[in-house]
């Protein structure tokens, strides 16, 4: 919220005005101004819920003998800021008020100002807010806000610091808001290593936007140039004559790289690739190649892809490759083969990709899986490590989208085995290895999930069938195994998931069918896997609660049954376990 269309600015108000006073200004300034909106102001202001978001939005913690100040500072462009010191938020919605208010700033002055604004954002404390926020309504007797409150509002006006930036951005040439972005994803995230503060992140998706189109055109005038400038390569055109264009060509890449560099930047804090980037790459580095191999131009070549690293320096991944092309550049006959065998792949996985989203079968998809996991095992992990992750990359997604997308959970698992067993963290760096890992205990976690499912249906069908404790024991003991060899690293939804599905078993055994030995035989072993897992004490007390009352019924059962016959008191005695056993199934079944 702009400071200038705050309830308090509207009725000159201050923290801790209490609702006579805020009643008694509204009455003022509705006789200078726009009487609605000083009558809005008050409304909003004398009630403790909606005034909130006025207050987290305002000045929270300035001495009010400021406010004089700080609002000359707003409305001159020139004014310095006075050297009062604010809790973040204040400041923040300070200057993004100062920012909002003066667009003409020059893109070095806006990203500074973005910048501090950023800084300002990052380092409020909602608890830090909520006391200050507290303590004036305390002095103008309204309620104390609630954490939840406090923590909204300020996420809403967060979102407004983002909201602003990117107004202001957009008022600038596409070529400065590029340099502005640019410059601002630089220095947040150390040119790519970090990740991006919230506010900086939020202005990207918009950014993108407003160059698409900008971009779009740059590819287009880049594939007309590629295409004439390989049409005069192959009419055998002088070197003369070629070298303007490939001047040209490398002006638009340059051009076209301006726009999407705070794209690249994005992507890669946050461990991406920008698919854009990798296709320009690609097209330039296929270009290189083709300029070397087919028509014997290596001067070309090294132009093209000198110029090519610096563009993309932002994209390590693409500009390591683009080194080693230019290290590699008189074995360009092996580089050739590497993508050749590359593409190979990346066409094996694309067709099983298609296969699978045309819901073949299995028989049909079974020899395409194994085709790919081959030429895996067949790929020369002596290529470099960029070459190798883009292999590991392409097939993990393959193996992900059977997985995600139709279930096909041993394809998945298989894919994802033989890369783990093809690229070690030499060949592919530890990162690409620990998610193949992770991968791996994931999917043979679902597949244990799966298999402990169906055996509790199994169960579950062969008792509701009223089978005998002979064929019903086998099962028990078998879904008792499968859980005593459940994997607890899984997630806390995982864990928690197969431990309601088995409980619930054991439940449905005794309430539906009086199988008390199996139902605590179960429990038994559900206790003895999942105590003291983390996320997992409300069904570990559950499940403590479900042994206590089990093992009551059973010895309270062995009773009844070994007691002898006395007569009528006897008699009495058996009718007391009766209403006994009675009670203690009705609590279990309430607690059910």
């Amino acid at each position: 919220m702009d400071l200038f269309k705050n309830p308090f600015y509207i009725l000159g108000a201050t923290l801790r005005d209490d609702r006579y006073r805020i009643i008694e200004l509204a009455e003022e300034r509705s006789l200078l101004s726009d009487a609605d909106a000083c009558m809005e102001a008050r409304a909003i202001l004398t009630n403790p819920r909606r005034r909130i978001s006025a207050e987290v939005a305002w000045l929270p913690g300035v001495d009010p003998s400021f406010y004089g100040l700080l609002f000359r500072y707003l409305e001159s462009p020139n004014e310095e800021l006075p050297n009062i010191t604010m809790v973040p938020i204040a400041s923040a919605n300070l200057r993004t008020t100062k920012l909002s208010r003066h667009p003409g700033l020059s893109s070095s002055d806006i990203v500074e100002w973005i910048l501090e604004i950023t800084h300002k954002s990052e380092t409020i404390q909602p608890e830090e807010v909520r006391q200050v926020l507290n303590n004036d309504r305390n002095v103008a007797r309204f309620s104390e806000a609630a954490e939840e409150d406090v923590d909204n509002e300020i996420r809403n006006q967060k979102r407004y610091y983002s909201q602003t930036a990117t107004s202001v951005l957009e008022n600038l040439s596409v070529n400065a808001r590029a340099r502005a972005m640019t410059l601002l994803l630089e220095t947040v995230t150390n040119n790519g290593r970090y990740q991006c503060p919230i506010l900086i992140k939020d202005l990207i998706p918009a950014y993108q936007r407003s160059v698409q189109d900008s971009l779009e055109q740059h590819e287009r005038i880049i594939e007309a140039q590629d295409a004439q400038l390989r049409a005069m390569a192959d009419a055998q055109h002088p070197d003369t004559t070629l070298s303007p264009i490939v001047d040209q060509l490398l002006e638009s890449l340059q051009e076209w790289d301006t726009l999407a560099q705070p794209i690249q930047l994005s992507r890669q804090s946050t461990g991406q690739r920008h698919e854009a980037s990798s296709e320009m790459a690609r097209r330039f580095r296929q270009l290189a190649a083709d300029l070397f191999r087919e028509y014997r131009q290596p001067d070309f070549s090294r132009r093209i892809l000198s110029t090519l690293r610096d563009v993309f320096s932002e994209v390590p991944e693409t500009s390591e490759q683009i080194a080693e092309d230019l290290n590699a550049l008189e074995e360009q006959a092996r580089l050739v083969e590497i993508m050749e065998r590359f593409e190979d792949i990346n066409t094996q996985a694309e067709r099983l990709t298609e296969a699978s989203d045309a819901r073949q079968s299995d028989d049909i998809l079974s020899p395409m899986v194994n085709q790919l996991i081959q030429s895996v095992r067949s790929w020369d992990t002596t290529q470099s490590v960029d070459a190798n992750s883009g292999v590991a990359f392409t097939v993990r997604e393959v193996s992900l989208h059977l997985c995600n997308e139709h279930e096909k959970l041993d394809f998945a698992i298989q894919i994802t085995n033989a890369l783990i067993e093809v690229f070690n963290t030499s060949s592919v760096g530890a990162e690409v290895v620990t998610r193949l890992t992770e991968d791996r205990t994931t999917l043979v976690g679902m597949r244990s999930f799966e298999n402990i499912n169906a055996q509790v249906e199994k169960l579950k069908e062969a008792a509701d069938a009223y089978q005998p404790n002979h064929t019903l024991t086998p099962l028990v003991n078998q879904l008792i195994q499968s859980v005593r060899s459940w994997d607890t690293t899984q997630s806390v939804d995982a864990n928690n998931a197969v431990a309601i599905i088995v409980r619930n078993i054991a439940l449905h055994l005794w309430n539906q069918h009086e199988k008390l030995d199996f139902a605590l035989q179960i429990t038994t072993a559900l206790i003895g896997v999942f105590q003291g897992v983390y996320g997992m004490d409300e069904v570990n007390n559950r499940l403590s609660q479900d042994r206590t009352t089990l093992s009551a019924m059973n010895i309270q059962r062995r009773q009844v049954i070994e007691q002898p016959s006395k007569g009528e008191g006897t008699g009495c005695l058996w009718t007391i376990a009766i209403f006994v056993v009675l009670a203690i199934i009705g609590a279990l079944s309430e607690g059910c």
